[in-house]
């Protein structure tokens, strides 16, 4: 029993497979083109935060910023050193007036407790000059900070300021390796695309792989470097963007799906007018096709338009509007 074949299903389970494949081929295509951007970004050097600040004179200015705080320090400890001894002096002292002037009115004093009073009298008066020298000498230290503490916070300044102008000449030249790559790349798929179309070849999948592959490609490049410039009016500007390509879209769309040879097409499958879109008996239809020159004229009951052509090619009547001559396979104009 010969085997029955289905023209209609096989092409269709082809076009599946080869959609399926044009995706994977898409993905090992990105695997690869994004390796390249990698590596492009690799190229340049980037700025060395260290080298600037060296450039700017900020490690000297910092050495010497510490040292300062160092003795800073160090008098901070002594003042707060020379605050415990002063305290400690002070209980004493306290103790002893009041064990002193407590003796004497009860007309006990003694000499031991008059040399003790004595004692921590002279030990809190020390204890308080030495406090009072501690904080002079901080207070003077302090006074010394300020100077070296401005200059390295302005030149802190500075570095971060020149770090940011070089990290930002960094992508830029970044963004002009991997610009000049993948625009000129996105431009030859879709002049090979275009190219291809016209020709109706049957390699048009495999440009539209490439196409695509260089599209997402741009439009992820566009989308990281758009960011990194506009970062400070992001959402405006991806709002006025956004808006503008939806409205390019839409215009484009409504021009493909309105074109008149699509509109043509649309209509005579459906047994329509491809003028005015009139309903057709589908033996009108073949009459139509069957038409040649010289004979009957067919036309639209609601237009009145001739629904007859003959083919430039073989000179052959058909259908008017049909994209393809029945008799010769040649496209029609």
């Amino acid at each position: 029993m010969p085997e029955v074949t289905h023209p209609e299903v096989d092409e269709v389970e082809s076009s599946r497979v080869e959609k399926l494949l044009a995706i994977g081929l898409v993905v090992f295509l990105l695997v690869g083109g994004f390796w390249i951007m990698d590596r492009l970004g690799s190229l340049p050097t980037r700025p060395d935060w260290m080298v600037i600040a060296a450039a700017q004179g900020l490690p000297q200015a910092e050495r010497e910023l510490r040292v300062v705080e160092v003795d800073y320090q160090r008098g901070v400890e002594a003042v707060s050193q020379a605050q415990q001894v002063l305290d400690r002096a002070r209980a004493e002292y306290e103790f002893r007036r009041e064990e002193y002037r407590v003796a004497l009115e009860r007309g006990l004093a003694s000499p031991e407790l008059a040399a003790a009073h004595l004692r921590a009298k002279e030990a809190f008066e020390k204890a308080q000059g030495e406090f009072e020298v501690a904080e002079t000498v901080t207070s003077s230290l302090e006074a010394r900070l300020a100077g070296p503490r401005e200059a390295f916070e302005r030149l802190q300044r500075a570095v971060g300021e020149a770090a940011k102008r070089a990290e930002d000449r960094y992508q830029l030249l970044i963004f002009a390796l991997r610009f000049g790559y993948s625009l000129p790349l996105f431009g030859l798929s879709v002049w090979l695309w275009l190219g291809l179309r016209r020709r109706r070849a049957r390699q048009l999948i495999l440009a539209t792989s490439f196409m695509g592959f260089a599209g997402i490609q741009a439009i992820g490049l566009v989308g990281q470097y758009g960011w990194y410039v506009l970062r400070d009016i992001g959402p405006i500007a991806l709002s006025v963007t956004g808006s503008a390509v939806c409205v390019a879209g839409l215009v484009a769309v409504r021009r493909w799906a309105t074109s008149a040879k699509r509109l043509a097409t649309s209509r005579l499958r459906r047994s329509q007018c491809p003028y005015c879109g009139f309903p057709l008996n589908p033996g009108l239809l073949a009459a139509g096709q069957a038409n040649g020159a010289g004979g009957p004229a067919w036309h639209c009951p609601g237009c009145g338009r001739g629904l007859s052509s003959t083919c430039s090619h073989c000179g052959q009547a058909g259908l008017a509007e049909t994209p393809y001559c029945r008799h010769c396979g040649k496209p029609r104009d």
